[in-house]
C-alpha cells in the first residue's frame, strides 16, 4: 500500500498537493527507502496535534525527490507506540487537513485491534490492496464487515498477477473494484526510491495505472479549500536517461 499510495500522490491531477502519512503501526518504509530522518515526521504531527491544528507542513513533512511530500513514521515497534497515541487526537486533525489537500494515509495491514483502525472513522474512502489470489481474498473476507462499518466507502485494487481474475476477486468479496495494477518491477523500483527516474519513467504501468486511479478519486473527493498562501507547485525529477 505504501507503494501505491506514493504513486498515486506523484500522478495526482494537481501536482504538489496530495499528502502521504504513513500510519502503518507495523513501521514505516519511506525513511529507509529514500534515506530520509524520522524527523520532521510521524512523531512531530502527533505533538503538533496536541495543540492545534496541521497547519505547518515543514513542522512534520518532508518532500520526495518524485515530488511528493510524506510524513515517514519509525520504523518498528515505535511506529506502533507513535500510531496509539495518535489515535485520541489523530482522526479529527488528519480529517480538517483534509479539508486543505488530498491525504493517503497508509494504515497497513488493518488486523482487529490495530490503532489505525480509529482513522477510518474520519476517512472518506478505504482503499484495500490485494492480490488475486485465494488467500488475500479470505483474509479480506474476514474483515470486510468491520471495516464496512466504520469507513463508508470501501473498494479494492487488485495488484499483481495471481489465478483469479478480478472480476472473480470482486464477487467473492461483493465490493468494488477501484483499479487492477498489472506488476511492474520497475515502476515500484522508482516509487520506491531503488531507481532513478530515467526518461518516461510516469509512463510505466504502475504510474499509468496510478493516474487513472488517481483521476477517479480527485473527482469524487470532497470539494479541497486550498490555502493560496501556501505553494503547492512541484516539478518532475529531470528526465535522466539510466544507463
Amino acid at each position: 500500500m505504501t507503494t501505491l499510495s506514493v504513486a498515486l500522490a506523484a500522478r495526482w491531477p494537481v501536482p504538489g498537493i496530495p499528502l502521504v502519512v504513513e500510519l502503518d503501526p507495523a513501521g514505516g518504509d519511506l525513511g529507509s527507502r529514500w534515506h530520509l530522518h524520522d524527523e520532521p515526521g510521524l512523531r512531530n504531527m502527533v505533538a503538533t496535534a496536541r495543540y492545534g491544528p496541521l497547519t505547518e507542513p515543514a513542522e512534520w513533512s518532508q518532500r520526495l525527490p518524485i515530488g511528493v511530500d510524506v510524513v515517514v513514521a519509525p520504523a518498528g515497534q515505535t511506529a506502533a507506540y507513535t500510531v496509539a497515541a495518535f489515535g485520541d487526537t489523530g482522526p479529527a486533525a488528519v480529517r480538517d487537513l483534509a479539508a486543505t489537500r488530498p491525504v493517503l494515509a497508509d494504515v497497513g495491514r488493518l488486523d482487529p485491534g490495530s490503532p489505525a483502525l480509529a482513522f477510518l472513522d474520519k476517512a472518506d474512502l478505504l482503499l484495500m490492496v490485494a492480490r488475486p489470489r485465494l488467500e488475500d481474498a479470505r483474509h479480506l473476507k474476514n474483515v470486510l464487515p468491520a471495516l464496512s462499518e466504520r469507513c463508508p466507502s470501501v473498494q479494492l485494487t487488485v495488484s499483481g498477477a495471481g489465478p483469479y481474475d478480478p472480476v472473480e476477486i470482486a464477487g467473492y468479496l461483493e465490493t468494488e473494484v477501484a483499479a487492477t495494477i498489472s506488476h511492474d518491477p520497475a515502476g515500484a523500483d522508482v516509487v520506491a526510491g531503488r531507481r532513478r527516474p530515467a526518461m518516461g519513467w510516469t509512463r510505466r504501468r504502475l504510474l499509468t495505472a496510478a493516474r487513472t486511479l488517481a483521476l477517479t478519486l480527485a473527482a469524487n473527493a470532497p470539494d479541497i479549500d486550498v490555502d493560496p498562501r501556501r505553494d503547492t507547485r512541484t516539478t518532475e525529477p529531470a528526465e535522466v536517461v539510466e544507463a
